[in-house]
Formats: structure tokens, C-alpha cells, sequence
């Protein structure tokens, strides 16, 4: 806890008479109390206090709550698939874009699985075959029907030419079915040639990688590299509980920023349910704008609520008969009329 206090100063005139002196002496010890107390009231767990210079005759108390800043996103990427690392395209501090490759794993079995698949799709022998084969037993099925209404064929002849149509029309659907079968198979033999890429899933900057081309990625150990998103930054601080009621969601608040020693406009983004049993804080998260890349990952910061409270008014004039005192400005003690 960090408390900036006007200090206030007491002085004694010199007298001959040491009776003066003394009431004199307890009177301005009882006005050095007061700001002494006023400054140990205000101590009850604030991290962080400064005070206006007019702090003791009715002005402001100031709280700030020290912190750090954290990306918005901080993201492992990893591998869905495991094997041999062929390529890393990124370095650190590099900015990547939405889908872009970083890396890639060994793929040969996959392209020879994918073209063979496109091989096994554009084959349209059977399904050639079983179209021509319904149109001959469609042809043959008219053609009974026109001598059964001569009455010069037998109903057994017809009833075969109808079943043999129907037959045909099945082997046709079925030779269509496995075009559409070995589709699917093409596409699901690209979808793993696909996860054989790393891709970004965000606009970022590399901020770590794990691994390097030739290395074996493991379901233990996935992550080829680690993601920031630093378009917009976190403010974390960790409030007492007891000086919630100053903070509250959607609340605009003053961030000062420790690095690039400027203050910025942020926003509540998001405040803890539940508090923090060995520190009695709540963790307060501030959301700052970083279009322009100024600011960084891990700076101290401080944070002012929007709410502040008012300090206690001290007495402006305490008087006596002999002699007389006044309280000057910022706690200062003026002394008259002492003989």
C-alpha cells in the first residue's frame, strides 16, 4: 500500500515563560492528531493512495489499484494431427493473419490417399452401364406392353420385362450411390490432407514457438507455437473487497501505464464472482484499446475508479484566549498573541 499524505508541520514560538509554552504545546500536538487520524482511517485495504494537495480541508481521496496488462487472447496453437514437423513458416514477433499457414507436418500419405481418391471419383464406368442397361429393359418393357394390347404375347412375358426394368432402375441408383460414396471418401481423404497444416486462428503475433521442422508432435506435447492477440489488452488488478462499491461493470476508467509512461481510457470488462480467500481481493479485468501496437504485453499499470469518496473537513480555526492559533492552509499552524 502506497499513501501520499501532505505533511503537516506544528511550530512553537520561543517565550520566556514556560506556563504558555506548555498549554501552547498540547494544543498544537491535538492538531498534528487529527490528520494522523484522518490518515489511518483511510487505510483499510486500499492498495494504493494519493491525495489531492487540498486532501485535508474537504477535497478528494484518490485510489489506485496497482496491476499488470495481459493480451486479450493468448493462445497455444497446436496440431490436430501427430508426426514429423516438415516446416515452421513463422519466427517470433512475426504478426500473422486469420488462416494463415505456420507450420505444416509430413503429408506424402495423405497427397497419395487424396489422389487416388480423385481418381476413384471420376470413374463413371457402372454408372454408364446401369443407365444403358435401364433404358434397354425400359425399351423392351414398352414394346410387350404394345403386343399385350394386340394380344399376342403371353402376361408371364410382361410381368418379366416389368421386373427386369425394375432391376435395372435399382442397379442404376446403386451405381449412382457409390459415385456419391467415393465423393464423400474425397473429401474426407482432403479434410486429413488439411490437418496436416497448422493455420493461425486469429490475427496475432507469434510470441513463442515449441517446436522445430523435424521434430515429433505428440498428443502430450501439440503446441507448435504460442498466439497474441494485442489488438486490445486486459488491465488485471485485484481489488480489496471492501472497495467494490468504487468499481462497477461498463465503468470508464483512468489507466496509467508504467512502460509507456501515459495514462488511457479503459473499460470494465469483467469482474470476479467470487474473492480470492488469502488476499480478500477480487480480480477486476479493464479492456484497453491497442490498435496502434504502443502498448505491451505484461506492463505495470495502475487503475483509478471513476468513484472516489471525500476525505473528513478538519477544523478551519481553533482558538483560545492566549494565545491565538489559526489552522493555515494545508495543515500549516499560524501562531499570535503570545507574550
Amino acid at each position: 500500500m502506497n499513501i501520499q499524505q501532505s505533511q503537516t508541520h506544528c511550530s512553537v514560538p520561543k517565550s520566556k515563560s514556560n506556563a504558555p509554552t506548555i498549554v501552547l504545546a498540547v494544543i498544537l500536538g491535538m492538531t498534528c492528531i487529527v490528520p494522523a487520524i484522518l490518515y489511518a482511517q483511510d487505510q483499510g485495504g486500499v492498495t494504493t493512495t494519493s491525495r489531492t494537495p487540498a486532501g485535508y480541508r474537504g477535497g478528494t481521496l484518490t485510489i489506485d489499484y496497482e496491476g499488470f496488462t495481459t493480451p486479450r487472447f493468448d493462445i497455444l496453437v497446436a496440431a490436430t494431427e501427430i508426426g514429423r514437423l516438415e516446416e515452421v513458416n513463422v519466427e517470433i514477433g512475426d504478426r500473422v493473419k486469420a488462416g494463415e499457414m505456420i507450420a505444416k507436418l509430413e503429408d506424402g500419405l495423405q497427397l497419395e490417399a487424396v489422389a487416388t481418391a480423385q481418381w476413384r471419383a471420376q470413374m463413371r464406368g457402372e454408372t454408364n452401364a446401369a443407365k444403358a442397361e435401364t433404358a434397354l429393359m425400359k425399351l423392351k418393357l414398352d414394346q410387350l406392353q404394345s403386343l399385350e394390347n394386340q394380344r399376342i404375347t403371353r402376361p408371364d412375358e410382361l410381368k418379366r420385362a416389368i421386373a427386369d426394368w425394375e432391376i435395372a432402375k435399382s442397379r442404376e441408383l446403386a451405381a449412382t450411390e457409390q459415385d456419391q460414396l467415393r465423393n464423400l471418401e474425397l473429401s474426407r481423404y482432403q479434410l486429413q490432407l488439411q490437418r496436416r497444416k497448422v493455420l493461425a486462428p486469429m490475427d496475432g503475433v507469434v510470441a513463442e514457438l515449441f517446436h522445430a521442422p523435424g521434430e515429433y508432435i505428440t498428443p502430450a506435447d501439440p503446441a507448435v507455437i504460442r498466439l497474441v492477440v494485442l489488438d486490445q489488452l486486459y488491465g488485471v488488478f485485484n481489488v480489496p473487497v471492501e472497495e467494490m462499491g468504487k468499481i462497477q461493470l461498463e465503468d470508464r476508467v483512468a489507466v496509467f501505464l508504467m512502460s509507456a509512461s501515459k495514462s488511457v481510457t479503459g473499460t470494465v470488462a469483467s469482474i470476479a464472482p467470487d474473492i480470492d480467500g488469502e488476499s480478500g481481493t477480487i480480480k477486476v479485468r479493464v479492456l484497453l484499446d491497442n490498435e496502434d501496437g504502443q502498448l505491451r504485453s505484461g506492463d505495470r499499470c495502475r487503475m483509478q475508479p471513476a468513484r472516489t469518496r471525500t476525505t473528513m473537513r478538519t477544523p478551519q480555526r481553533i482558538s483560545t484566549r492566549n494565545p491565538s492559533i489559526h489552522i493555515g492552509e494545508y495543515g500549516h499552524s499560524e501562531v499570535s498573541g503570545v507574550r
